[in-house]
């Protein structure tokens, strides 16, 4: 066998990447990443000793480039809307990039709960940024900058409505009748709706 070779892993890792969350192949086989990378299946079996093993190391690899610059963001000491707007903006370009990363987690992790052998890939406990940004979510309620609710339910606003358009994007356009480019322009009004939504108060103080 040859010595393994950081930039061949390094090959493999980012084709699965590509193959899973920007082509949306959520049940790729490692023949299909193989194809992709053109390399020989057999390589992919001696840098990574199964797929669950090469799966482990793409949600790694995902995490380390798509969490950390938004963790930043949520634990910086930036005005709240500030905030909030810098993270829908680094959100959404990621969204633009693996399109179907979500759609890839959320399935991964259904498929771990399953399993009588499956290791838990993610925390038990929120990251401390998104507790953190919690807490200010149900500081700025408070305050009346934002309506009341549980905090939950404006997180779960604020991902939803961004990630919504992106995984739906193919029924969506059908059943709309809209090509791609008319849905890029829904895409890229998307960010001026859901602020609204969010800060009802900010947007109407700002129009009058």
């Amino acid at each position: 066998m040859p010595v393994k070779d950081c930039q061949t892993e390094k090959l493999i890792i980012d084709t699965a990447m590509n193959v899973f969350f920007a082509e949306g192949r959520l049940y790729a086989t490692t023949q299909d990443i193989a194809d992709a990378a053109g390399v020989n299946r057999t390589l992919i079996n001696y840098y990574f000793r199964s797929k669950d093993e090469l799966l482990a190391k793409v949600i790694q690899k995902a995490h380390e480039q798509f969490v950390s610059n938004s963790d930043a963001i949520l634990i910086s000491d930036l005005p709240f809307r500030e905030k909030t707007e810098q993270f829908m903006d680094d959100f959404m370009d990621k969204l633009r990039r693996f399109p179907y990363l979500e759609s890839f987690l959320t399935v991964d992790i259904i498929q771990q709960r399953l399993s009588k052998n499956s290791v838990d890939r993610f925390p038990k406990e929120p990251p401390q940024p998104i507790q953190q940004y919690l807490k200010e979510i149900g500081n700025e309620m408070e305050a009346g900058t934002i309506p009341k609710s549980n905090p939950v339910h404006f997180m779960i606003n604020l991902v939803s409505l961004m990630i919504y358009p992106i995984i739906m994007r193919p029924l969506q356009m059908r059943l709309l009748n809209i090509n791609d480019t008319e849905y890029d322009q829904v895409v890229n009004e998307r960010k001026q709706i859901i602020l609204g939504l969010l800060f009802p108060e900010t947007i109407n103080a700002n129009t009058k």
